[in-house]
């Protein structure tokens, strides 16, 4: 059918061969409505931003999924070694390397085998019990990611409000407590088994399967909310907590007065800061996007024809592309942690990791490579060389010295002062 029946007499620019669904089909009148000739400009106007985006979520995705499978793998390896397992901040760090890994090979790798392979994606429309299955895996692992994060804040929470109740939580505590969160997501995920969110949209860019399922697009709203926006304000508000006790106690320690923390408290509170404001920063900006694209999508419902349908249509899809184009970097998200602990002020992982590695210790690694005095099993790593505590616990340096004699010291010190100022 000839274009010009669809432009008002108006001769268009663009044909409909723009559109990438309509290539090579027959238009009909509902194609012309759902695309005048000024909503192909645009567009054209937007392809730009839209072949840099399926760039970043094709090849981009691979090397993400690649690296951060290696990397978290090396990382669980190193946080789970004979000096390192044996403290509480390094156990949610291992559970958070091996759910991020599963996050990245059932749902990044599999998007981008779907959005690029039409067979593959034909294989899974085909099957109603392998969509659902990935439709519970997509949201189980990158809940149990984002929760673990959200635990280890509240331990480290409660290190710093409360530190000699929490100092004596033994790691087969927190091995409990990993399990209750992670036995929670899973039950929470498992309600994809019988219904079916708002699935048509896939930033990977394949076809949704069709279910017999029931559809609640309404849910949708749950998973952005659980997903973003509860754990980012819930993290965002308890690190300023911490951030705040960590202020006062080195305040404390500045006044030689008592403090609530060691150094290895400190050391293992500034790691969690760093993982947990990272994701905040990755994850923040999607949501915002993603909120306000339900917003837009669930109240300005414009039928094609309608005056103002290309403006519906423009904000559309641009809150679409900008959401596909943020999801890349919260992808990062699920990989950037073994660079943090590299980049942290625990030493003792970049020590263990050249070890394991059988590459010689940097001169800054050394002091961690010998047995310290004893610390709080709540702190970054136990030493290498150390023996376990009758507890099970590993004992740990209490500050970079690495010096029994030299904490007795400054204890005595401080009893001193306090005596003469009293």
């Amino acid at each position: 059918m000839d274009e010009t029946v669809f432009v008002s007499g108006s001769t268009c620019p663009y044909t409909y061969d723009v559109v990438e669904d309509l290539v090579g089909t027959n238009v009909t009148q509902a194609d012309a409505l759902k695309w005048p000739c000024e909503l192909r400009t645009f567009w054209v106007q937007l392809l730009p931003l839209v072949n840099l985006v399926r760039f970043l979520l094709s090849y981009g995705t691979s090397l993400i999924v690649i690296c951060g499978v290696f990397f978290n793998m090396l990382s669980f390896i190193v946080l789970t070694s004979k000096h390192m397992r044996k403290t509480t901040s390094n156990l949610y760090l291992a559970f958070l390397a091996i759910y991020d890994t599963c996050s990245l090979t059932f749902n990044f790798m599999i998007g981008v085998i779907r959005g690029n392979s039409e067979a593959a994606n034909k294989n899974f429309q085909s099957s109603e019990s392998l969509c659902t299955f990935h439709g519970v895996v997509v949201e189980l692992f990158n809940l149990l990611s984002v929760w673990i994060i959200v635990s280890f804040t509240l331990e480290r929470f409660a290190m710093v409000k409360f530190p000699l109740k929490v100092r004596t939580w033994s790691p087969k505590k927190t091995v409990v407590t990993l399990f209750i969160v992670s036995a929670t997501m899973t039950i929470v995920s498992f309600h994809k088994i019988a219904v079916s969110g708002f699935e048509g949209d896939s930033v990977f860019g394949y076809k949704a399967c069709k279910t017999r399922r029931k559809i609640l697009k309404e849910i949708i709203y749950l998973y952005v909310a659980l997903n973003t926006w509860l754990p980012t304000c819930t993290i965002v508000t308890l690190n300023g907590v911490i951030i705040w006790e960590l202020k006062k106690n080195q305040k404390k320690r500045a006044q030689m007065t008592q403090s609530s923390m060691t150094k290895s408290d400190e050391k293992a509170t500034r790691l969690l800061l760093m993982v947990s404001s990272t994701f905040v920063l990755l994850v923040l900006p999607l949501g915002i996007v993603q909120s306000v694209e339900l917003i837009w999508n669930g109240t300005q419902q414009v039928p094609p024809g309608h005056q103002d349908y290309f403006h519906y249509m423009k904000t559309k899809m641009q809150l679409k592309w900008a959401r596909a184009f943020f999801f890349f970097f919260y992808q990062l998200n699920f990989t950037i942690n073994f660079f943090l602990y590299v980049s942290s002020s625990a030493s003792r992982f970049r020590a263990n990791l050249r070890n394991i590695l059988g590459l010689k210790l940097a001169k800054d690694d050394m002091l961690y490579s010998k047995a310290p005095d004893k610390s709080s099993r709540n702190a970054v790593a136990p030493a290498p060389g150390t023996k376990d505590t009758e507890d099970g616990n590993s004992s740990d340096d209490d500050d970079e010295a690495n010096n029994t004699d030299a904490a007795k010291k400054s204890s005595t010190q401080t009893v001193t002062f306090k005596e003469s100022t009293a």
